[in-house]
């Protein structure tokens, strides 16, 4: 099996969002080799917690060595700041290359950071942000873990957002991710679709080295962005949407009748929740090992 850092040199990769160990294997059953785990998907789903910076390092690398060792899938985790200062930094991201991460996503938003969602966005300045991925680079050594750069500076200008990925780069970021939600104080949503993709490709050209990007733009597909020079695309949350979607409409078909069989009718499982399902999960590697042992005699 081909790795991540394989794979991006071949040509480009998609990311799909994958929030737990099931998820994961979903998307591996679909031909995704890579995934990506995100902090507002992480703390939705483990901590019914809004996207505000309270998972610990220990809670998200546990959780990271979970889906890992149960699918061997390339997981790329969103780490925010680090969770602390420069050590912990350090140690943040030699434990999440321990767990077996392809990636870790760092960020050079000051404290406390904000999801983008929100307002309010504030980055450290030049120096110190690159010292963050000098730190990173510096603490992955030894594994193959990727440093994922991303600058939220797009808070204070396109220039700003290149000079900062082009450091990134040159301290050792294996890609860059500029955040282009307000860039020069335009929101992302009032720009057409064809002015969102004439947007990744000047900055893709202007930064000059592998960039990440996130959802392609109404109309547009992970292979568009990869003709203009985008290596990497993330599709951070379509996937937690789905799944969330798919529960509330049941729960409210269940309220409303008392009863599984409308919803059920409207909407067959794909994969039934019964032994369908376990033998998603690998079911047989189970039985075969439960196999190799001499059944007890009454």
């Amino acid at each position: 099996m081909t790795t991540l850092r394989e794979r991006l040199r071949d040509g480009g990769v998609i990311a799909p969002g994958a929030h737990d160990a099931l998820t994961t294997v979903l998307a591996q059953r679909a031909g995704f080799d890579t995934t990506y785990l995100s902090g507002f998907a992480f703390e939705a789903t483990q901590l019914g917690a809004p996207d505000m910076a309270v998972a610990t390092m220990s809670e998200l690398v546990s959780h990271v060595a979970r889906i890992v060792s149960a699918t061997g899938a390339d997981v790329i985790c969103d780490i925010d700041t680090g969770f602390g200062g420069p050590n912990s930094l350090h140690r943040s991201v030699r434990e999440f290359a321990r767990a077996g991460a392809a990636a870790v996503q760092i960020e050079d938003q000051a404290e406390p950071k904000r999801c983008p969602f929100l307002s309010g966005r504030r980055v450290v300045g030049r120096e110190a942000a690159a010292a963050r991925i000098r730190i990173a680079v510096e603490a992955r050594r030894g594994s193959d873990l990727m440093i994922i750069a991303r600058t939220d500076a797009d808070e204070i200008s396109t220039d700003e957002v290149i000079e900062r990925c082009q450091r990134f780069s040159a301290e050792g970021a294996d890609l860059v991710l500029p955040m282009v939600r307000n860039l020069d104080g335009r929101p992302i949503t009032g720009r057409t679709p064809q002015e969102r993709m004439a947007l990744y490709e000047d900055l893709a050209s202007r930064i000059g080295s592998p960039m990440a990007t996130l959802d392609p733009p109404p109309g547009f597909t992970a292979q568009d962005l990869f003709d203009v020079g985008v290596s990497l695309v993330i599709l951070p949350l379509a996937s937690l949407e789905a799944a969330t979607s798919a529960t509330a409409d049941y729960f409210e078909a269940l309220r409303a009748s008392g009863s599984s069989d409308g919803y059920a009718t409207a909407h067959p499982a794909r994969l039934p929740a019964n032994l369908e399902m376990m033998e998603a999960l690998g079911v047989e590697e189970y039985l075969a090992r439960d196999a190799l042992v001499p059944e007890a005699h009454a």
